[in-house]
């Protein structure tokens, strides 16, 4: 008997640790999470946003008879290096390639950390637009934090770096009755985007995601805007449901977009929408 006892102890022990090292894609709605992929495993993200907005559009299915952005993404563990991911992914905004590097840096009990660098680059063809310009390539470096607040409830913090946003080069619009800008906007962008994830059960949670508006827009507006409106800042909040190894989740967001230079520029595709003009988006994400 006890030598039976040892060995369920040791079948169960081995249960914990592989489930300890267990995969998970590096991803919550737009944000990358400190999570990993791990030896060799292969993860697969596949994200959808719908663009026509759900406010006043019933006779199109609240937007989902309207223009959407799909994308594909695939993020492969690095096993020779515990914690290493490479990615890439390709939306159809502006037929942006993205591709990079995350390592995870930090997995304490109650706080994680990884590491993320990446390069984008708009195939499109570069030119200027009313809303800014498309054809833009750049680089995103980015350190995605993630609080235990308690085992169910998890707050991320991601600050990040935008070396070049549509805008940049360019003479910024200001409201109307502002003093004009004389000087372009130089240089990249710096942002943080905050994350909650709530676990209701196993299956069932909460993600939510806010992008704020970086501080160099405060005072500025699209190009097309006439109406005195500044530059706002992006949400995207919805439910996730998890089984075996797939995650979907149901969102509802301001901002079409899904990539970093994206959702956390503040001024792609003239920035987000107004709050109320908000679209639905999913998520389906599987681990091989």
């Amino acid at each position: 008997m006890p030598r039976k006892l040892l060995s369920l102890a040791c079948a169960l022990g081995a249960a914990g640790a592989l489930h300890a090292e267990s995969s998970d894609y590096p991803l919550a709605i737009n944000l990358p999470t400190a999570e990993r992929m791990q030896f060799w495993d292969i993860g697969l993200a596949f994200t959808h946003r719908f663009v026509t907005p759900v406010k006043d559009h019933g006779k199109d299915v609240y937007g989902l008879d309207g223009y959407a952005y799909a994308g594909l993404g695939f993020t492969f563990g690095i096993k020779p290096v515990p914690g290493l991911n490479a990615f890439i992914y390709r939306t159809a905004d502006n037929k942006t390639f993205t591709f990079g590097l995350q390592q995870q840096v930090l997995d304490l009990d109650r706080i994680r950390m990884a590491v993320r660098a990446e390069r984008f680059d708009e195939v499109v063809p570069a030119t200027t637009t009313p809303i800014g310009r498309v054809g833009v390539a750049g680089g995103v470096f980015q350190v995605p934090t993630e609080i235990f607040l308690t085992d169910d409830i998890i707050f991320s913090v991601v600050p990040t770096y935008i070396t070049k946003t549509t805008t940049t080069d360019t003479i910024l619009a200001v409201p109307p009755g502002a003093a004009p800008n004389t000087s372009p906007n130089t240089g990249g962008v710096f942002n943080v985007g905050l994350g909650l994830r709530i676990g209701f059960t196993e299956k069932f949670s909460f993600m939510g995601e806010y992008y704020p508006r970086p501080s160099k827009f405060a005072h500025a507006t699209p190009g097309v805007v006439t109406d005195g409106s500044t530059y706002r800042p992006g949400f995207a909040a919805g439910v996730s449901y998890r089984t075996f190894k797939h995650r979907f989740t149901l969102i509802g967001t301001n901002v079409p977009g899904t990539t970093a230079n994206q959702v956390l520029s503040g001024d792609y595709g003239g920035g987000p929408r107004s709050s109320s003009q908000w679209s639905i988006g999913f998520n389906v994400v599987r681990v091989f």
